[in-house]
């Protein structure tokens, strides 16, 4: 029994999802089964909310990302530290210069005390085992933890609502968890993707350097520029975990110029969710605002604060709104969208 609960915890461990399970609890059904319907084919299937919306170890750092810190290193590189490291002539001990030439380990020269060879087979397969897990432990501390609470005080305030107002409340909380989801979907943040693109596709074209299977630190980081990109959303991951770097700056540019608005769903249509579900949408008089489904009858928007911003605003919505969002929300989707009930194509 003991050995299968730390089974589960590895697991568990293993597979980061992308798109929290207690957000995506909200449209299950059953014993958290969604409705998914895929964008390629229209397919609709029933998936289980654990082993959906994930990749693995997605968040961890490990050894040779240009990302990792002396305090990483030093955790990274553990199982050589009681060796002599040589490299191309030289001794080296500091564990960053060990990470900045982890991509050519074949070329170590790894030795005893008393100058006997180190197996370099047994000490790599030590070094890939480790895994710092930083990111996704403080993001389930910070923000995962915290959302079946709040949303369940947004269900309860906003539909049993009499005025088109209620005093904010948690409203810190959901604007950083807005903005912490608009960057943890595989699209992430738009304006980061388009400056991405740009520099390493558009201008570097690292996208066109593959990625051999065996020094990937993910088999689907099969390019230099995905594995850049990567490398770069776990850099300024952990740094908004700590509140600092340009995510923290977003959401408390957030906090201060916009306002919370709940779009509510009254009749039989109901909102989707996707694998992107924080976006940013363009309405029709070209503004822009911040759009994340909170239950199937609930859509927040995040839009430019005209008013008090320590209030949420009410809108009950028609069923042809309702459908005009849900166009929005699979217009924005990656893969797939997720339904409360099986309903036709928006």
């Amino acid at each position: 029994m003991k050995n299968g609960g730390q089974n589960m915890a590895e697991s568990q461990a293993k597979y980061h999802h992308l798109i929290p399970k207690t957000y995506m609890a909200a449209w299950a059904h059953g014993k958290g089964t969604l409705y998914v319907r895929y964008l390629e084919d229209r397919r609709i299937e029933e998936r289980n909310i654990e082993n959906i919306s994930g990749i693995n170890h997605y968040h961890s750092i490990v050894a040779g990302m240009i990302i990792c810190t002396k305090e990483d290193a030093d955790i990274l590189y553990a199982p050589v530290l009681r060796f002599d490291v040589k490299y191309k002539g030289r001794t080296i001990s500091d564990t960053l210069e060990l990470n900045h030439i982890y991509n050519d380990f074949d070329n170590w020269e790894i030795t005893r005390p008393d100058g006997s060879l180190v197996s370099k087979k047994q000490i790599k397969a030590e070094i890939s085992k480790i895994k710092i897990r930083d990111i996704e432990e403080n993001w389930s501390k910070q923000y995962e933890n915290k959302w079946n609470y709040v949303r369940e005080q947004i269900e309860t305030t906003v539909l049993m609502a009499k005025t088109n107002s209620i005093p904010a409340f948690e409203r810190e909380y959901l604007m950083k968890f807005y903005t912490a989801l608009d960057w943890r979907s595989i699209k992430s943040n738009f304006r980061f993707d388009d400056v991405v693109k740009w520099l390493c596709k558009d201008v570097m074209q690292l996208d066109e350097i593959d990625i051999p299977k065996k020094e990937r630190f993910n088999e689907w980081l099969d390019n230099c520029a995905d594995e850049i990109r990567h490398c770069l959303l776990l850099k300024f991951y952990r740094q908004y975990l700590n509140d600092e770097g340009i995510i923290y700056k977003q959401s408390m540019a957030n906090l201060q110029h916009k306002s919370v608005r709940f779009l509510v769903a009254d009749g039989e249509e109901l909102f989707y969710t996707s694998d992107n579900p924080a976006f940013t949408y363009i309405r029709e008089d070209g503004n822009l605002i911040g759009l994340l489904p909170i239950t199937p009858r609930i859509l927040m928007c995040h839009e430019q604060a005209r008013e008090n911003g320590e209030n949420y605003y009410i809108t009950h919505i028609t069923e042809e709104t309702v459908k005009k969002y849900n166009r929005a929300i699979q217009d924005n989707a990656n893969e797939f969208i997720v339904m409360k009930s099986i309903t036709k194509p928006c």
